[in-house]
């Protein structure tokens, strides 16, 4: 087991935040009291529906602690449930199996199971927490998170008060007791939170998250704004409208390679409901195959985009020439940045 402590504040860390640093604790001994003095509880853990053509798998982990058999094994997954108690065999390091064990491993081998191996011995995990003292992105936030099977962090927590700071706690496996108490099937974390900031208060409750369904039921997660004006005059919004027909365009990068695209000229309209209204050109384009802007054999790069032309370029008909430059300007920035260089 150790422990160590990273210093954001000397690698650019939370602006206007006068100390940033984390906190880790590596090599934690695992298992739960219980599972130490009385064995572990083992359970048919796992994914996906049993139904023909679709993928799932099975195997099998402590109820309490969450560790697995190593080997965790390959359970047939239209004979065990999710959740179901495991009794079949375990493989003994020793490999000396009982006339009965035996029997029933030869069984196994014959439905294309693989029986999970024993448990370890001396089991171990990771937290780690995050504080940031100094000014935060938000007046007020508060969560926990439970997480799913796959998760690295079973449960999580952050703390945010402006101007105060912050502080984010990550326990690692030690949350998995909870887990699969509160959230054992699946593979979607659930949040529970209460935000502020920006005028704007919101809240989750038992939400997926980092997602969002119109599906979802308006209690779980919503937000309720505190702007007069935007009660008074709307949410300030923008507004696509295309213009003309779609055109083709060449793309030509200082580098030596042309790109073929397809560009589609729009009015943007930004504003709110009442009031006035900031009106721009913006050319949306698309490039088959992408424009490379990383460097390496495998490149990544920028498949479509928009960029805004001037008043001019649309009344003189020039807009698609002043976007194709526009577009090869922005890209080559971003080649630039990314060390991009030319294939040889």
């Amino acid at each position: 087991m150790y422990a160590w402590v990273t210093n954001h504040g000397k690698h650019g860390g939370a602006a206007k935040a006068w100390m940033h640093r984390s906190f880790y604790l590596h090599g934690l001994p695992r298992s739960v009291l219980w599972c130490r003095i009385f064995g572990h509880r083992p359970v048919v853990d796992g994914y996906g529906p049993v139904r023909p053509g679709l993928h799932a798998a099975r195997w099998v982990c402590c109820d309490r602690c969450g560790v697995r058999p190593d080997p965790q094994g390959n359970l047939d997954e239209s004979v065990w449930s999710l959740g179901q108690r495991y009794d079949g065999p375990f493989v003994e390091p020793s490999g000396q199996l009982d006339r009965a064990t035996v029997e029933r491993v030869a069984e196994l081998i014959c439905t294309g199971e693989r029986k999970p191996g024993p448990w370890p011995k001396k089991p171990t995990g990771d937290v780690s927490a995050e504080l940031v003292v100094g000014r935060t992105f938000r007046a007020f936030s508060v969560e926990l998170k439970i997480g799913n099977a796959g998760s690295e962090n079973k449960v999580a927590a952050h703390l945010q008060i402006w101007p105060f700071g912050a502080l984010y706690l990550s326990f690692g496996s030690f949350g998995t007791w909870l887990q699969r108490r509160l959230n054992p099937v699946g593979y979607d974390s659930r949040g529970i939170e209460l935000s502020a900031g920006e005028w704007r208060i919101s809240w989750k409750l038992w939400a997926k998250r980092n997602e969002w369904s119109r599906d979802d039921p308006k209690w779980m997660q919503g937000s309720i704004s505190l702007d007069l004006i935007e009660h008074i005059y709307g949410p300030k919004r923008y507004n696509y409208e295309n213009v003309g027909e779609p055109q083709q365009i060449t793309v030509r990068m200082p580098h030596g390679d042309d790109h073929e695209a397809t560009v589609q000229l729009q009015r943007q309209t930004l504003g709110r409901r009442r009031g006035r209204k900031r009106y721009a050109w913006v050319v949306d384009w698309t490039a088959e195959g992408g424009i490379p802007t990383r460097p390496g054999e495998d490149r990544g790069g920028v498949w479509s985009s928009a960029v805004e032309v001037p008043d001019a370029a649309v009344e003189d008909g020039g807009w698609p020439m002043v976007a194709a430059a526009c577009i090869a300007s922005a890209l080559t920035a971003d080649r630039v940045r990314r060390g991009y260089r030319v294939a040889t």
